[in-house]
């Protein structure tokens, strides 16, 4: 599994682009724990910043996930996470 974070939100990765879960075991069954363990991994502005989810937008293999279960999505070792910001225009 591959977790990609695109423009402001890697100022919450600590400039990581990427993410790949160090155990080569999936651990997580749901999108829930890998954002969790990306909270742990990054911190608190992190953890701040992705809980107000009305700020981004999650996908899991290029779909979004407000038909698939949101949070409790499922995901798995060969899955692609996408974490992009939403872009207002005026």
């Amino acid at each position: 599994m591959t977790v990609t974070f695109y423009g402001r939100i890697t100022e919450y990765t600590k400039g990581d682009k990427t993410y790949t879960p160090a155990s080569k075991e999936h651990k997580h069954s749901k999108l829930r724990g890998l954002i969790d363990e990306l909270c742990s991994f990054y911190g608190e502005d992190f953890k701040t910043f992705i809980n107000g989810n009305e700020t981004c937008l999650i996908l899991i293999n290029g779909n979004g996930i407000a038909l698939s279960g949101g949070l409790d999505s499922p995901v798995g070792p060969g899955d692609k996470v996408d974490i992009l910001p939403f872009v207002d225009a005026g």
